[in-house]
């Protein structure tokens, strides 16, 4: 929930039982269930997949019904190969520091057109700073984290976005497969269910005990455990098919948002949504789906491999340490193999060689660069190489030679990171919309005022400029080319000096400053450089104007009268 997204709780007026309401009701939560069984039996092929790479990549994560127990023992034990694992560690950390670091300018806002000129860049980049601010203080950092973690694990991440009770941002991540979704043509996802538990006493908090079901009440009111009673819900969130748009009540928001008691059969709380408040965001695409690949998916046969040539190449450890003996059948018993023992042994085992190693002739080499291969293999698929920029590299570079080979890593993830955009858009609108509702930015001018399409004035939605590592060095090349054309300018103008009428060099020089992320404070308003540069023509034009005074016909004895002061003194 956050602010400005209205609820209404279900009428509990034990008259209204008698008047068709309950048959209504019946059927609405009918056609809610029906709805999220049919998107669950379109997410069931995935689940599979799902299991097995939580077992291989990320068993720490919750299983899927969302019980929270640590791993299996078993599945740890059947585990003798961690790369999958820890590469998915670094993939994840990677996406903090290359797409979202929480110790730097991340992304800004920027108006929507030029209509705004410079005021409104101004304005929209102010609410940027608020903004990233605001992310600092929240635990957005640390559920992004998690939500990374299921994108590079299992290929689809999910993260709430609301406001918390004390007017602070509020994000939490849903687990992958305790949510199914839809998209709409646009392929945006727009329609979302997922499955939760909660406790008794975490019911209470969020809805009230008046609304919810018998089962609920029971153990609220005759003394149970409220910690220890588990209650299943569906929160449903989809586009809202009849509203007006003049209308601000929960029933007209553009997203309608249903809770649910499975238990207890009833709906607890309606409402609505001013913006989309789920991010699905995938690693790749798969087909039309709206669910992702992942990176561990295109390698999971090299995964498995990995793990039996690592459980083979320990037992061959294992023989070459303790090796095999063969001996006579009257030898049982007889062999010391303690470290220092001494065997007897007769006549007859000392002809035959015996006893010893047998069977011990294992080429532990080859499995090891068999191995090294599987484990390249996982690397690459989850772009370690890139993550690992110079960890193989010995010796001096360039700075030409440092950025070609960044450009060159970076881009190789550059269709994952655009795909991370586009699923981004809705939560970065959500977040300045809850932003402006709670009046944390500053006054807006009118120069970011846009009309509607109900006709009233409404601040234009920003767009989203990324100024993350990744971000940037995809802006390189644009950045590169601005610095190349000032350069060949630079010497055409040795020929040719009206080229220069060419270039605003104001645009200029305050978009390279915004490009690599200058904060807005050290930009002054486009207003007061104009009102600047006005007075400083007028102060010349009146000295121009003013009369020139006489000549001092002693001027030309001021440098004695210096030296023989300086004499003097």
């Amino acid at each position: 929930r956050g602010l400005g997204d209205v609820y209404k709780r279900q009428p509990e007026d034990p008259a209204e039982k008698n008047t068709g309401i309950i048959t209504a009701m019946e059927e609405r939560i009918a056609e809610l269930t029906s709805v999220y069984k049919a998107l669950a039996a379109q997410r069931a092929p995935w689940e599979t997949w799902w299991d097995r790479l939580r077992d291989y990549v990320l068993p720490r994560r919750l299983n899927r019904e969302g019980e929270v127990s640590l791993p299996s023992r078993d599945a740890m034990d059947r585990m003798t190969d961690t790369t999958a694992v820890e590469a998915c560690q670094k993939l994840a950390s990677g996406h903090m520091s290359y797409i979202t670091p929480s110790h730097d300018v991340w992304f800004k806002w920027s108006a929507p057109d030029d209509q705004g000129g410079d005021e409104a860049e101004a304005w929209y980049n102010q609410c940027s700073e608020v903004a990233l601010k605001e992310l600092s203080v929240s635990n957005f950092y640390t559920e992004i984290h998690e939500c990374f973690l299921d994108r590079v694990a299992l290929g689809t991440g999910s993260l709430f976005t609301g406001t918390s009770a004390d007017g602070r941002l509020l994000f939490t991540n849903i687990p992958c497969g305790q949510f199914a979704c839809a998209e709409n043509a646009e392929g945006r996802v727009d329609t979302y269910v997922r499955e939760f538990t909660f406790t008794a006493h975490q019911a209470r908090s969020m809805f009230g005990l008046k609304a919810l079901g018998p089962r609920a009440r029971e153990v609220l009111e005759r003394g149970g455990n409220p910690y220890a009673t588990s209650l299943r819900f569906l929160h449903v969130v989809r586009p809202r098919t009849r509203r007006s748009r003049r209308r601000v009540q929960a029933s007209h928001m553009p997203f309608e948002s249903v809770y649910l008691s499975l238990d207890d059969q009833v709906i607890v709380e309606e409402g609505g949504y001013m913006e989309f408040p789920y991010l699905v965001t995938r690693f790749l695409k798969w087909g039309n789906g709206p669910y992702g690949l992942a990176p561990g998916r295109l390698v999971f046969p090299a995964i498995q491999q990995a793990q039996f040539l690592n459980r083979i190449l320990d037992t061959l450890g294992e023989v070459a340490a303790f090796p095999r003996i063969l001996e006579l059948a009257s030898q049982i018993g007889e062999v010391d193999l303690r470290a220092g023992g001494r065997t007897v042994i007769t006549p007859e085992a000392a002809s035959l060689h015996l006893p010893r190693e047998w069977a011990t002739q294992g080429r532990y080499d080859i499995g090891m660069d068999r191995l090294a291969q599987k484990q390249e293999a996982i690397k690459r698929a989850y772009y370690l190489p890139m993550l690992e920029l110079w960890s193989g590299h010995h010796g001096s570079m360039t700075a030409t030679e440092v950025m070609a080979r960044e450009n060159e890593r970076v881009l190789m993830f550059s269709p994952s990171f655009t795909l991370f955009v586009s699923d981004l858009y809705s939560t970065m609108a959500r977040i300045f919309s809850l932003l402006f509702r709670m009046g944390k930015f500053p006054r807006p001018p009118r120069a970011v005022l846009r009309q509607g399409r109900d006709g009233t004035m409404q601040v234009g939605e920003p767009r989203v400029v990324y100024q993350s590592k990744i971000a940037l060095v995809l802006r390189r090349l644009q950045n590169e080319g601005m610095d190349r054309s000032l350069q060949r300018l630079n010497m055409m103008m040795q020929a040719a000096p009206d080229l220069a009428d060419h270039v605003d060099w104001d645009a200029c020089f305050r978009l390279s400053a915004r490009v690599e992320g200058a904060p807005e404070s050290m930009l002054k308003p486009w207003a007061d450089v104009q009102a600047m540069r006005r007075r400083r023509q007028a102060l010349q034009q009146a000295a121009e104007q003013e009369p020139a005074g006489e000549e001092d016909p002693y001027a030309s004895l001021d440098p004695l009268l210096s030296q023989l002061t300086a004499i003097q003194e």
